[in-house]
């Protein structure tokens, strides 16, 4: 039988330069996500101030549906402060329940109360988030 010697004076690994390549990549992945990653952050906060104008538009709508007088509103902010406030009906089926959106965080309030408004005349909640 043959005796056969493999070569293991070889070291395994990755030269300088290799590594110099893959780092540089890395560097510019991240100077083209960093900013995106941005982006998304103001992207969400935007999403979260439009589902909660909607749901103090649903809520207040469906409040005035059921027999509520949601008296004075001014501009989107104090709808928000009516929805959550509560508003409950003084007759029909609902009265004496309560319909409210529950606390919006006061950094979102703005924000959502931007999408909203008073439609005196047909006595609704407008939303006017696209």
């Amino acid at each position: 039988m043959k005796n056969i010697k493999l070569n293991t004076s070889r070291k395994a690994g990755f030269s300088l330069v290799e590594m110099l390549v893959v780092i540089a990549i890395i560097g510019i992945i991240a100077a083209i996500a960093i900013p995106n990653i941005g982006n998304l952050n103001d992207s969400a906060r935007d999403a979260a101030a439009k589902r909660n104008a909607q749901t103090v538009a649903s809520v207040l709508n469906a409040a005035v549906a059921a027999g509520a007088d949601l008296g004075t509103l001014t501009d989107g902010q104090s709808v928000i402060d009516k929805a959550e406030a509560g508003v409950s009906p003084t007759d029909g089926a609902f009265k004496g329940k309560t319909f409210t959106s529950g606390p919006i965080d006061d950094d979102e309030e703005t924000k959502a109360a931007s999408y909203l408004s008073w439609d005196a005349t047909n006595k609704q909640v407008i939303y006017a988030g696209s």
